[in-house]
């Protein structure tokens, strides 16, 4: 049986510095996640992106325009997408949010709002049918 709690603790201990800086930046993200019952962490495999194991043992990763900056005043919107597993090619993804512009130079900056960005978790997790399989 899958374990979100283990396999994200796991995780966690082997965050070096570059980790924890991004945990600093992100904190409210990560505490959101958390306090919404998912169990978060920071990924920096292939650029910064934070990811939370879903009770169902899916991934949803959270990323700006590309990878989050480091300089959190550079973020101009949160991308969400919900995939099977953390890899390369994934079978599956679904757009969950997305409130980055389609300019880097437009302005103003998309919906930063965590509780949207939850809203819209929660309301995709309980609808998705990779989700609703993955139950079963």
């Amino acid at each position: 049986m899958h374990n979100p709690v283990a396999e994200v603790t796991t995780i966690r201990a082997t965050y070096g510095p570059e980790e924890l800086r991004a945990l600093e930046v992100y904190r409210d993200l990560h505490s959101a996640l958390d306090g919404a019952g998912l169990h978060p962490y920071i990924e920096t495999r292939g650029g910064l992106a934070v990811c939370a194991v879903a009770g169902n043992g899916t991934l949803l990763v959270i990323a700006g325009q590309d990878a989050l900056p480091l300089r959190r005043e550079t973020l101009t919107g949160w991308h969400v997408s919900h995939v099977p597993e953390d890899g390369p090619a994934p079978e599956w993804r679904c757009l969950v949010h997305d409130t980055v512009p389609d300019s880097a130079l437009q302005a103003p900056h998309g919906d930063m709002d965590l509780e949207s960005l939850l809203s819209a978790v929660t309301r995709h997790l309980t609808s998705c049918t990779h989700s609703l399989a993955a139950r079963s």
